[in-house]
């Protein structure tokens, strides 16, 4: 609920710590132990100017998706990352944060990569 809530009053900090975190897991093969930190950072920043100037935050979102997407398998299509992150972005980021959830949860038990 916490993360939903965030997501819908401040979603560059969610994208900010979803993205972090799925940085720390792809370079490093574990978990994140800042757990996405604060979520303030370089991604935030990039967010937050995204939706100010052209309300085009949304589109930062794609790339993350569409790389979960793949890690896990998960049916889908750019198409529907599009339309998913352009009209329920609060959604998005907290279907995101769950499914790194369950990423990190694979790594650190040593099932990543095998899940179908």
């Amino acid at each position: 609920m916490e993360t939903c809530c965030m997501s819908c009053w401040c979603p560059c900090l969610v994208y900010g710590k979803n993205r972090q975190r799925l940085d720390h897991l792809e370079e490093n093969d574990e978990p994140d132990p800042e757990h996405g930190g604060s979520g303030v950072g370089v991604d935030c920043c990039m967010h937050v100017a995204m939706n100010i100037c052209c309300g085009l935050g949304w589109v930062l979102q794609l790339g993350e998706r569409g790389s979960l997407r793949s890690h896990r398998h998960i049916a889908g299509s750019p198409v529907n990352d599009c339309l998913t992150a352009f009209f329920c972005t609060p959604c998005q980021l907290t279907q995101e944060s769950r499914e790194l959830a369950e990423e990190e949860t694979a790594t650190a038990n040593g099932e990543r990569g095998n899940e179908t």
